[in-house]
């Protein structure tokens, strides 16, 4: 539905969600690829190849990857917005996925988890066709809004009232375009992942990082003085909900990527109150990031 959906705008020049799944699904008897929401229901319930990541496929981005090494769970469907292009460029439009997350939770419509410009949606048995045809017609009210710069007050009242002075006078594209200026200038996607490409020094082991935890022999950093310094604690940012730093492992060079990423998102939840990041192990002291070090001296002594 999504993806035919997805075409129909396509053909007049207009924007809406896809999924992330293949373009095309082959057809088994006569090798025909065909779009993919074109297929056959009975060949996509059936048929595992419709679901397996091929080899330097544009889609998924993974490049030259082992041919029927891993595969899509169809249950599991990742809804994308419009923000990144195929290579992984930033393209004009961009519509982040907190702000469609914050729309759709407003309707009773629960997501699993939210990215920079996807949004996963669990389906099960009691999941209905009137249940996600629900899903499906709120995306449609979204664009709606969207294009029509519908006031927050209509849309999004509950953050305006947190946020009145933020967010005051603001409409739904108005506030997606400031967001994705911020996370382009910010370069939030990027720095994501050079970090999560970047294997931290392990200064100590986690036991002992966390013997020292417990003995107390621990101070709060903010991340410009994180540099160089042993973390005491796990840092793991969500999404993903992959550890970016294990206790022991050291925070690396001001100008790294681990650090680089962290200030990002520091920066961007300054921006946007009400869309902060939920990086465990770290604590906001008035919009400061800071993370539990092992105390100077401490590391030499163990």
């Amino acid at each position: 539905m999504l993806a035919r959906l997805n075409g129909e705008f396509q053909d007049r020049d207009q924007w809406f969600f896809n999924v992330w799944q293949p373009d095309t699904v082959t057809l088994p008897e006569t090798g025909q690829a065909i779009p993919f929401h074109l297929a056959d229901e009975a060949l996509l319930a059936s048929d595992p190849a419709c679901w397996v990541l091929k080899p330097n496929a544009a889609w998924h981005g993974f490049g030259d990857i082992e041919d029927g090494y891993c595969l899509l769970d169809p249950i599991k469907v990742s809804i994308t917005t419009p923000g990144i292009l195929p290579g992984g460029a930033m393209s004009e439009l961009g519509i982040p996925a907190q702000v469609v997350t914050a729309y759709l939770d407003r309707q009773g419509i629960v997501v699993e988890k939210t990215t920079d410009f996807t949004i996963l949606v669990l389906f099960s048995i009691g999941v209905t066709k009137g249940k996600w045809g629900t899903l499906v017609n709120a995306l449609l009210d979204f664009k709606r809004h969207y294009d029509v710069n519908a006031p927050l007050d209509q849309v999004l009242p509950g953050l305006l009232a947190a946020h009145p002075q933020r967010y005051r006078g603001m409409g739904l594209r108005d506030l997606c375009e400031s967001m994705f200026v911020a996370m382009t200038e910010l370069r939030t996607t990027e720095t994501m992942s050079r970090a999560f490409s970047t294997l931290p020094v392990p200064d100590l082991s986690p036991v002992m990082a966390y013997e020292q935890l417990v003995r107390g022999n621990v101070e709060s950093v903010p991340l410009d003085q994180l540099a160089g310094r042993t973390v005491a604690t796990g840092v793991v940012p969500y999404p993903p909900g992959i550890p970016l730093l294990m206790p022991g492992e050291n925070a690396g060079a001001a100008d790294g990527p681990l650090l680089g990423y962290l200030k990002a998102l520091e920066d961007y939840d300054r921006r946007f109150p009400g869309f902060t990041h939920d990086t465990h192990g770290v604590e906001v002291d008035e919009g400061r990031y800071r993370v539990r070090c092992i105390t100077s001296g401490t590391q030499a002594a163990s």
